[in-house]
């Protein structure tokens, strides 16, 4: 769901208390979440910001929100849209089905049913294919390969697992427990083996492209983009 941080998420729902709980945990997979409580603002919203994604409550102030869903396809067939409703309604499920939604989930949802929501939003995403890390310096995740000028760099298996997971744990530092988790397994390393891999690895770039941030982890220096 790493990917999810890329999005701006709209998020429909007029009961306050579980607004205000839910923005607050899907803050923390997406870019930003802007938090609707009626038909009106969602329509200003998304208008006005570029939107990637939605999780719309089905009945919002007596109106439907599939209607504003409707609204939303008639210029943007690509967004990712999950809708939430406390009633399983026929009339409901059955407006729903030339929407496109990546999910029809019921209310009260609990945690569990979030997290895998969250998972068949990512899903919907297309694969990436390269990401510039900074100037000069690609990752192709097709032939994993780090680029300098279009020129392959000989790298690890090890080195180019730790690459991915800087560029999919980003703006969010990667941290010293995931690296020896994802990369090394059930081998403990120290913090030197780690600070040499790492050293070795801006050695043969000649790029100074990773920052440590000190009892934190790992990231990326630039910005990243796809």
């Amino acid at each position: 769901m790493d990917r999810l941080t890329e999005l701006n998420l709209l998020f429909l729902e007029d009961n306050a208390e579980f607004a205000m709980h839910t923005s607050e945990l899907l803050g923390i997979y997406f870019k930003k979440v802007f938090h609707c409580k009626n038909i009106k603002e969602a329509s200003d919203t998304f208008s006005e910001h570029r939107i990637d994604a939605i999780i719309c409550d089905i009945k919002i102030s007596g109106k439907n929100g599939l209607d504003f869903i409707q609204e939303v396809r008639k210029t943007d067939e690509n967004c990712i849209v999950a809708a939430l409703s406390a009633y399983k309604d026929d009339d409901y499920l059955l407006k729903a089905i030339p929407l496109n939604l990546t999910a029809y989930e019921l209310k009260p949802i609990r945690y569990d049913d979030l997290m895998l929501l969250l998972k068949k939003m990512s899903a919907k995403l297309p694969p990436r294919t390269t990401a510039k890390i900074c100037n000069n310096l690609t990752y192709n995740f097709e032939t994993k390969e780090l680029l300098l000028e279009k020129e392959a760099i000989r790298l690890t298996k090890k080195e180019l697992l730790f690459i991915e997971l800087l560029i999919k744990s980003y703006p969010v530092p990667l941290s010293h427990e995931r690296v020896q988790r994802d990369i090394w397994e059930s081998r403990v390393m120290s913090d030197a083996a780690i600070k040499n891999m790492i050293f070795r690895l801006r050695k043969k770039v000649g790029v100074d492209f990773i920052l440590t941030m000190q009892g934190v982890g790992y990231k990326l220096a630039s910005p990243i983009s796809f």
